[in-house]
């Protein structure tokens, strides 16, 4: 009888995994369990017999098979749906339904992403907060930002956000307020998205920008440490001036560039630049540029350098034409 129970009490943890996955290490383990994703040459595993998931090293795997679907990235810049099989150590197959979408080399694979059936488990994000404190002046500052992102097998979503307060004895308060959310779907190498900025920043004179758009571009690059996209579209540009007399409606076309280093010894470098030329209004020209260092801890936690620019070559009467933000923090993912 305690034979029996022992069995079961073995048995139920496995049962409640359903389907398992299964991955060959080139040292010929096999782990069973569940694969959540692969990023930047790191593949989460799940097992049933870990509180914690494995984060294990992709170029440390022979093989693998998933039994649920994947969106699935390759170094050529296409993206598939389905399910993984394995032909052998190297050797893999996307499978959607009974039809074989392709087969290939391990290495081709950069990025998996389980397509989850329940509609939270699809979030993924993470916060940060810094904070300065000097006794010259009584200066404190507070700095803040985030994200959130959704994602499916054909559409991604994410939401977007940086905040700075500076307030010290005998200078204007400043403060600096943006945000972004941004709708995207694949159409293999390509994409079109609509996205929607907001920006205020009393440097820069602006009491609110809003700025609804449309775009499309293409993946010029990728591999398992290095990403680079660009693209393009057209704003509406609704502008709201702390002096209310200069507000202003424009239209204006934008070039975006993006280019991400990752799995450098848990360092990762994430730069963007954007540019606006306006078609409304003459020799109007705007700039947006991040730059963001990261460094992972350990339990999700990480530190975070980011400086962010904004230049506008005719800003108004009141306002700078360029403001930037240097800021430092700690700030924990949800994975």
């Amino acid at each position: 009888m305690r034979l029996l129970v022992g069995v079961l009490l073995f048995l139920v943890p496995l049962l409640t995994f359903g389907q398992n996955d299964s991955i060959w290490m080139k040292s010929n383990d096999l782990l069973v369990g569940e694969l959540k994703s692969l990023s930047k040459s790191v593949v989460t595993f799940k097992t049933p017999y870990s509180d914690k998931d494995f984060q294990i090293d992709y170029d440390e795997i022979s093989h693998f098979s998933t039994q649920n679907l994947f969106v699935t990235n390759l170094t050529d810049n296409s993206r598939h749906t389905g399910k993984i099989k394995t032909n052998g150590p190297g050797k893999l197959q996307i499978w959607y339904a009974d039809t074989l979408i392709r087969s290939l080399d391990i290495q081709e694979i950069i990025y998996l992403s389980e397509i989850d059936q329940k509609f939270w488990k699809r979030f993924t994000g993470a916060i940060d907060v810094g904070f300065n404190l000097a006794k010259t002046n009584n200066n404190v500052q507070i700095t803040s930002s985030g994200n959130l992102k959704y994602s499916s097998d054909k559409y991604i979503s994410t939401f977007t956000f940086n905040t700075l307060i500076s307030d010290q004895d005998n200078v204007d308060r400043i403060e600096r307020t943006e945000f972004g959310l941004m709708g995207r779907r694949f159409l293999q190498k390509w994409y079109v998205e609509a996205d929607l900025n907001y920006l205020s920043s009393t440097e820069l004179g602006i009491k609110r920008r809003l700025n609804p758009g449309l775009g499309a571009g293409r993946t010029l690059i990728t591999t398992n440490k290095l990403y680079w996209a660009a693209g393009g579209g057209v704003n509406y540009n609704i502008e709201e001036y702390f002096d209310t007399s200069q507000d202003k409606r424009s239209i204006e076309a934008k070039i975006i560039t993006q280019f991400d280093m990752f799995n450098f010894s848990d360092i990762s470098l994430l730069t963007k630049i954007a540019g606006y030329p306006s078609l409304s209004e003459s020799g109007r020209f705007r700039l947006d540029y991040n730059l963001t260092f990261k460094y992972d801890l350990p339990f999700e936690f990480y530190i975070k350098t980011d400086f962010t620019l904004n230049y506008d070559n005719q800003p108004p009467e009141a306002g700078s034409e360029s403001d930037y933000v240097f800021s430092t923090g700690i700030g924990w993912e949800l994975k």
